[in-house]
């Protein structure tokens, strides 16, 4: 989706985005370890993001080891009956991400 096309002002204020950059975006209840927050843009990391609409459940956490974890401050936010499209942002020229797997699981095999 291209800047233009999506709507700013709701995405930084539904308090349901996750933005290494700043703890201020709702996804940065902190559950284990440091606050999940990236001061060099082009440092090498991966992280694994949990949702369940169900649960109101949104997790985000650093791998290989789950060192630290956020999520969502207000659960409450989440909708189960509405529908939500999972995006990446790219802020930089020069931003590269590599996307190692997407699964659609019945359950979380391990806790986070």
């Amino acid at each position: 989706m291209l800047d233009s096309n999506k709507n700013n002002a709701w995405v930084y204020h539904s308090k349901l985005s996750y933005y290494d950059k700043s703890n201020n975006c709702g996804v940065n209840k902190l559950i284990k370890g440091s606050p999940i927050v990236n001061e060099n843009p082009y440092e090498r990391r991966s992280l694994e993001c949990r949702i369940n609409l169900e649960r109101r459940f949104f997790r985000v956490g650093t791998l290989p080891d789950y060192a630290s974890v956020v999520e969502v401050e207000n659960p409450h936010l989440i909708d189960p009956a509405e529908s939500y499209r999972f995006t990446f942002e790219g802020l930089y020229s020069k931003t590269k991400m590599t996307i190692l797997k997407l699964e659609k699981v019945k359950s979380f095999d391990t806790l986070m």
